[in-house]
């Protein structure tokens, strides 16, 4: 066989397989898999229950009913580099799917030299609960309101300043004027939770539920203190506790709150990378509606403790859409 025809016959063996391939069932094709779901977090903190329970509930509604290993790949910069992965490296197959910090929108409009994605893209398979994000003060602190922030400096520990342990501090400091001073480089809210009762810092943002998890006792002992939660709305165990856009003053700054608190709405959202076949999407995205309606899957999180509230694919499509498309004067601000 002459080199001309060895290429031609290639070709041919390649237009076969592509024809196989493309004929495979979404079935066929998840049988004998294994699905790897990347937390930007560190275990120990709230993402950890949620992935555990999504891994243990939803193979069974994939078809083909494959295995799904979960992989803590670190919460640093708010789960910046998971996002930067799943757009841009990970294989558009339908074999890794994602879950990172709610911020993560937020962060393409706001720091877009970072953000080498566009969320807009991503295949939204759904929310496991809306969480909504705060800053909280050790008992020892000096300032334990917003209002005393302005007269005390209170040290508050953050991830990396596209977190929300960093966001909602700073925009206090540059809106209001408090004096939280933040220091970042902690792993996650364990490393967080530590550095807090070993006198380290004096306070730590992220969410509210990461806290009720991991510190029951001390909110009971009212030894960490809730001051202030961004979101759109007040948390029901806390209700006594306004939001980022209650304490603002000027008119612009609370819609910049507002837009901030946005991010609550993404809590544990679970995503595709763009690019994935529409059939196998459709597939994963239906297996995760069906997991959050499983009477198991539902068992599993009340007794892990975590809250849950669906919210669909679609409608964080176009929450996203909204964030990403915000008003300039809005945006310009935040920034």
């Amino acid at each position: 066989m002459n080199r001309f025809a060895a290429k031609l016959f290639a070709a041919a063996l390649a237009s076969l397989a592509a024809g196989a391939a493309h004929a495979q069932s979404v079935e066929e094709f998840f049988k004998g898999k294994t699905i790897s779901f990347i937390i930007g977090s560190d275990p120990g903190g709230s993402f950890d229950p949620y992935a555990r329970a999504l891994a243990e509930h939803m193979p069974k509604y994939i078809p083909g009913n494959p295995k799904i290993v979960t992989k803590f790949a670190g919460g640093q910069s708010g789960g910046l580099q998971v996002a930067n992965q799943m757009h841009n490296t990970i294989a558009r197959d339908g074999l890794t799917i994602a879950m990172t910090q709610q911020t993560i929108v937020l962060h393409q409009v706001l720091q877009p030299e970072y953000a080498k994605y566009d969320a807009r893209e991503w295949i939204w398979l759904g929310n496991m609960a809306p969480v909504r994000n705060m800053l909280s003060v050790w008992h020892t602190a000096k300032a334990k309101s917003v209002a005393q922030a302005r007269e005390h400096e209170v040290v508050i520990g953050a991830t990396g300043p596209s977190s929300p342990t960093y966001i909602v501090p700073n925009v206090l400091n540059k809106f209001l004027g408090t004096k939280f001073k933040i220091v970042t480089g902690y792993k996650g809210a364990a490393d967080l939770n530590l550095a807090m009762m070993r006198g380290e810092i004096e306070g730590r943002g992220a969410s509210w539920l990461s806290v009720q998890l991991s510190l029951p006792r001390e909110i009971e002992e009212k030894k960490i203190i809730p001051i202030v939660f961004a979101s759109i709305t007040r948390d029901p165990s806390a209700p006594d506790v306004p939001t980022l856009a209650e304490v603002m003053t000027d008119p612009l700054h609370k819609r910049v709150a507002e837009f901030l608190s946005a991010e609550s709405d993404f809590g544990r959202s679970v995503f595709l990378p763009p690019g994935v076949p529409a059939d196998r999407a459709k597939a994963l995205r239906q297996a995760f509606d069906q997991m959050m309606k499983d009477k198991d899957f539902l068992a599993e999180a009340d007794k892990l403790r975590i809250y849950i509230e669906h919210i669909n694919g679609e409608d964080l499509a176009r929450i996203t859409k909204l964030i990403v498309e915000a008003p300039k004067d809005v945006v310009d601000l935040a920034k």
